[in-house]
Parts: structure tokens; C-alpha cells; sequence
């Protein structure tokens, strides 16, 4: 049995039509005929049921789909294992971010990796840390950047999770806001207005904020946002305040549309931003120099905004 009669078959099995299928691999339809007349001949039966109007595939095809899938890709990690060994690079990958890393950390440094590798090829991927995820399982991304700590990432044996220093969390709103004009702020002076807040922060930070984040009755109302760009100009244009990480409205701060508020007590709040990648796989020296980018990126991040608390 060679690899290229169960590449055929795969390829007919996806098409589902001779000549569409032929002509993605790039051979003539009766080459393709003859090469699944050959397979099926080696495993023993027919692989389709053909007609002159549809093509289905027999119960032995499903069995020898999954498996000649398996081959493939067996041989594709073969392949890209050798030449990982010889020093060889991969000319093009693929990278995920969800919003607020895509915005601060990863599109900072796209221009900078390609100066240093003229060659290369990015595909950026902006989404939800869920679609990365299955993304990553199926192949399509090489890593990908997203918070890790309140989503369990960290906890998933498939994963290989590479955590990049913290970012604090703040509460922000727009300046002309009336918690800005108090001259003390509690964070009981929160219930008069209403509050933005992720989805999914753990129990452990609800209840550092007692019942704040709980069902409002009592006081004003409450959005709980998946991506936090998709709220931002109504806390520009609303007496809206909004839990985020700061480095998601640094922009915003330092152009003077947002102001980070302090309330007594505050927790301290972080978020942890983190590359995630395949346990396991090794990885080309293109995606390690673009790991090395994104570090250096978010340390200085880090100390720049360290830098400005220290002055302010």
C-alpha cells in the first residue's frame, strides 16, 4: 500500500467528485481511478458506492478513512520533525490572540519579527480563547495569546502554557464620570452606578468584593462582557465603570478618554496573559524567535508602566 493511493482516497472522500478531486492533487481523473482501484483491491472491498449522480462512502471507506487520516498526519509530523532535526524553518505560521493581548502584545511586535525575517509569513487569528483553543487541537495555529488564569487554560493536559508576567486590573470610567469628582472613594460607592464585569471571573475574586458582582435588586445594573472592545466606547459615552485589565485602556488613560479609579480597599487584582501552545510538539525556530518577541514585548509593557507609577 503506498501513501499516495491512501492520499487519493482521502481526497475523493472530501470532494466526493473525480474530477474536482484529481484536480486538487494535481493528476489526471483516470490516474485517480486507477489509484483507488488499487487500493480498494489491497484492502479487500469498495470503498464508494457510486451512481451516475451521487458518491457515498461504504462502511470498510469510513474504516479506512480514519485510519489513512492517521497516516497522513503521522507522516506530515514525520516530516516536520526532520526538519526541525536539520535546522530546517517553516516559512509561514500561525498565530491566535484573543482581543486585548491582539491589541497591546502581539500586533506591537508583527512589524519588528517580520524586519528581522524578511521571509516569513504571519496569519493572525483574532478570537475568543475557547475558538483558539479547539483551533490549536485542530491544527490550525501554531500558538496562540489569551488570559489563562481565570479560563482554567493552565489546567489542560493538551496544552503547553508559557505564563508572561502579570497585568493589574482596574476599575475605569470616563473622567467627567461622578465617582471622579468624589474626594474619597469606597467601593460601596460603586452600587449608584451601574458596573461592567467579564463573564467568567472566578468565585475566589467574586467574593473578595463581597456581593458588588452579585444579582444588583438593590442598586444600579450590570453588564457581563465575554471581549471587553466591545464595551469600550460605552464607558467613554455612559456612566458606565468597568473591571479590566489596565493594559486594555492604557491608550485610553494616557490620552486622557479614561481614568483608572482607586477606591479604598481595592483588591489586588492581576491578569495573567499567557502563550499557549501543544504539549509535546516541538517547535521551529521561526515560532521560538516569535515567543522571544512577544516576552521581550510584554516586559517592557511592564516596566514602562512601572516607570509611570513610579513618576506620577
Amino acid at each position: 500500500m503506498e501513501l499516495r493511493n491512501i492520499k487519493h482516497f482521502v481526497a475523493l472522500s472530501e470532494y466526493k467528485h473525480f474530477s474536482r478531486a484529481a484536480k486538487e492533487l494535481n493528476i489526471t481523473q483516470p490516474t485517480l481511478s486507477k489509484s483507488l482501484q488499487k487500493l480498494e483491491l489491497l484492502v479487500g472491498g469498495k470503498l464508494f458506492l457510486r451512481d451516475s449522480k451521487n458518491m457515498s462512502m461504504t462502511p470498510l471507506g469510513k474504516l479506512m478513512l480514519k485510519h489513512g487520516k492517521a497516516i497522513l498526519k503521522e507522516h506530515d509530523d514525520m516530516l516536520q520533525a526532520l526538519a526541525l532535526f536539520h535546522g530546517e524553518n517553516e516559512l509561514t505560521i500561525n498565530i491566535g490572540a484573543s482581543p486585548i493581548p491582539s491589541n497591546s502584545l502581539v500586533g506591537p511586535i508583527l512589524g519588528e519579527y517580520i524586519n528581522s525575517r524578511p521571509n516569513m509569513t504571519l496569519e493572525l487569528s483574532v478570537d475568543g480563547w475557547k475558538e483558539l483553543t479547539q483551533q490549536l487541537l485542530e491544527g490550525e495555529l501554531d500558538l496562540f495569546v489569551a488570559e489563562s488564569d481565570f479560563n482554567g487554560l493552565d489546567n489542560q493536559y493538551e496544552l503547553s502554557v508559557i505564563e508572561l508576567p502579570p497585568f493589574p486590573v482596574v476599575f475605569c470610567c470616563r473622567p467627567d464620570h461622578p465617582l471622579a469628582k468624589l474626594s474619597l472613594l469606597s467601593l460601596d460607592s460603586f452600587r449608584d452606578y451601574s458596573l461592567a464585569i467579564p463573564r467568567h471571573l472566578p468565585t475566589s475574586i467574586l467574593n473578595q468584593f463581597e456581593d458588588l458582582f452579585k444579582q444588583r435588586d438593590n442598586f444600579c445594573g450590570q453588564i457581563r462582557f465575554d471581549q471587553f472592545h466591545s464595551i469600550k466606547d460605552s464607558i467613554m459615552n455612559a456612566d458606565l465603570v468597568a473591571l479590566t485589565p489596565e493594559i486594555a485602556v492604557r491608550k485610553e488613560i494616557q490620552q486622557g478618554r479614561l481614568i483608572a479609579l482607586s477606591p479604598q480597599l481595592m483588591p489586588k487584582l492581576t491578569a495573567k496573559f499567557s502563550i499557549i501552545t501543544l504539549a509535546g510538539k516541538i517547535q521551529n525556530q521561526a515560532v521560538n524567535t516569535f515567543i522571544e518577541h512577544l516576552i521581550k514585548r510584554t516586559l517592557a509593557v511592564n516596566a514602562s508602566h512601572q516607570s509611570q507609577l513610579e513618576s506620577a
